[in-house]
């Protein structure tokens, strides 16, 4: 397949996508819109320097990944072009730019593939804890409880912390913005949820500019509470998910690599086959997802725009609810 692609930004998350584009679409040209040169990563590119340059170039698709503050211009104009697009959560920081997404989304043309990076979906170990949860087996949901935490600094190593746009609240940082998986994931694996409360903000001693903190509590359709906890500062990663039910407890867990349910009188293990917890491997299954979406306007893809906007709204709630 050959088309011209392009790509906002130049940090990790671009050089990510388009190290995985090349590899399964050899034939594409990729121009990088960036106020500074492409590093060698990302060679051979174009250099676009400017907005009204990258339009000139005539790409045939983009991949939204600068930073989060930028999101929602890019994907609108993605919508109003007609490009096919791979865009990096949030997809917006903001009611006013949901609403115009929300818009753009609904005006008449035909429709147009849409991944969103929430890259968990495609995680093999989180479609075996989906399917348990969907046959019933663990009886009524009683609570569910995701967590999420890794220290700021662990994440770039080599940067100046308080540059990254993660630590600017002005550049569309902060924790609930940069982890919205967690929110994501609550949706996809336990259904609609409406927030009650919620406590953010930056406690830590972090060289921030934006919430280090977010505790929300949530329920689901039938008032059983879920609570999604995230943060900046746990010295080790932790990322963990419970859901208690009537018939029996399921625990995911990243860190170590495991899945497995406690029922009364056994404990059933899901998984813990490493390849099943490959979390650079989702990234490469989402960039196939979206080309093979290109290729096929019938494919559905697994992290589509409808229900990236739905968590998306939820997220916002979230950080209403905060304060």
């Amino acid at each position: 397949m050959a088309m011209r692609v392009l790509v906002t930004g130049r940090g990790s998350i671009a050089r990510r996508h388009v190290r995985h584009l090349r590899d399964l679409c050899p034939g594409a040209t990729v121009g990088v819109l960036a106020s500074q040169a492409p590093d060698a990563a990302l060679q051979p590119c174009e250099w676009i320097a400017s907005w009204s340059d990258a339009l000139a170039w005539r790409p045939q698709a983009i991949i939204v990944a600068s930073v989060s503050a930028r999101h929602a211009h890019e994907l609108l104009a993605a919508l109003q072009q007609g490009w096919p697009c791979l865009a990096e959560k949030p997809l917006v920081v903001s009611r006013a730019e949901l609403e115009a997404v929300e818009a753009a989304r609904r005006s008449p043309g035909p429709a147009i593939p849409v991944v969103v990076g929430c890259n968990l979906r495609y995680m093999p170990s989180l479609h075996q804890v989906k399917a348990v949860l969907q046959t019933g087996t663990m009886g009524r949901i009683v609570r569910a409880h995701l967590e999420v935490g890794q220290d700021l600094a662990q994440w770039r190593p080599g940067r100046v912390m308080a540059d990254s746009y993660s630590a600017q609240a002005g550049q569309g940082g902060g924790v609930l913005f940069d982890l919205v998986h967690e929110v994501d994931m609550a949706r996809h694996l336990l259904g609609e949820l409406q927030v009650r409360s919620a406590v953010g903000g930056h406690f830590s001693r972090l060289p921030l500019e934006a919430d280090d903190v977010h505790v929300a509590l949530l329920r689901l359709a039938t008032g059983a509470p879920v609570t999604i906890s995230m943060d900046y500062v746990s010295r080790r990663l932790v990322r963990r998910y419970v859901v208690v039910g009537e018939e029996g407890t399921l625990y995911w867990d990243l860190p170590a690599r495991k899945a497995w349910i406690d029922g009364s009188q056994q404990q059933t293990l899901l998984t813990d086959d490493p390849a099943d917890f490959d979390m650079a491997a989702t990234y490469r299954s989402q960039m196939q997802d979206w080309l093979r979406a290109i290729a096929d306007p019938a494919h559905r893809v697994l992290s589509p725009l409808d229900e990236a906007l739905e968590t998306t709204s939820l997220m916002l709630a979230m950080k209403e609810a905060a304060g």
